[in-house]
């Protein structure tokens, strides 16, 4: 297990999206731009078509330091992979969402079993983004094929649950922070993330991503 330390993680996130701010932003607001312009029947799809390219711009600025729209783009075949991933965990996520859904009409009316169903639903969401966060990045790094990175994620996160754990929490804070003044700081928050998750990975499993990175590990 490596000893990882948060917030130079977060401090090093910081630094790259100085740098590259114009491609992490500018996929982020293009993603968001397009969700909210289609149907809803239709936006996770959607989201999920476009979600694998800010994964990939995320993940070649935390390994190299910066990246280009066009080698984001270069690649489409592990930009499906991805894809297909992120399908397969949204298709597990049917599950705590229809908790969450009929939780929520229960609540509605007033029936005592909703709010259980809803705290059930959260719990399952949060279990499932615990455990499935690793995966794109055992894609990407060529690691894994889209089934073994499932396996890949779960043994990741428990080999440093510990480390894992807290980052999530630390990015559930700063996004309920970022969204204090008017939403206006998930314009960073969010697109930062996306360079701080690969960070983590690079971290914890000793690959050489940008000379940095090896001062995020400590012991």
């Amino acid at each position: 297990m490596r000893t990882v330390s948060i917030s130079q993680l977060w401090s090093r996130a910081w630094d790259l999206f100085k740098v590259n701010w114009l491609l992490l932003l500018g996929l982020y607001v293009l993603l968001s731009i397009i969700v909210s312009l289609i149907p809803s029947n239709r936006a996770l799809i959607v989201g999920l078509l476009l979600l694998p390219a800010l994964v990939q711009a995320g993940y070649l600025v935390a390994r190299q330091g910066q990246s280009s729209f066009g080698e984001v783009f270069r690649d489409i075949s592990l930009l499906r992979k991805v894809f297909a991933y992120y399908l397969i965990l949204a298709l597990i996520a049917l599950i705590p969402g229809i908790l969450i859904g009929v939780g929520y009409i229960l609540v509605r009316d007033s029936a005592g079993a909703g709010s259980i169903l809803v705290v059930a639903g959260l719990i399952i969401l949060f279990i499932l983004s615990l455990f499935g966060w690793a995966g794109p990045y055992a894609i990407l790094s060529g690691r894994a094929g889209i089934f073994s990175a499932i396996g890949q994620s779960f043994s990741l996160t428990v080999q440093n649950f510990g480390t894992v754990f807290l980052a999530l929490l630390s990015f559930i804070g700063l996004v309920i922070l970022g969204a204090i003044p008017f939403g206006v700081g998930l314009l960073v928050v969010v697109p930062m993330s996306y360079v701080f998750w690969p960070l983590l990975y690079l971290a914890l499993t000793g690959e050489e991503g940008v000379s940095h990175a090896k001062s995020l590990r400590l012991g």
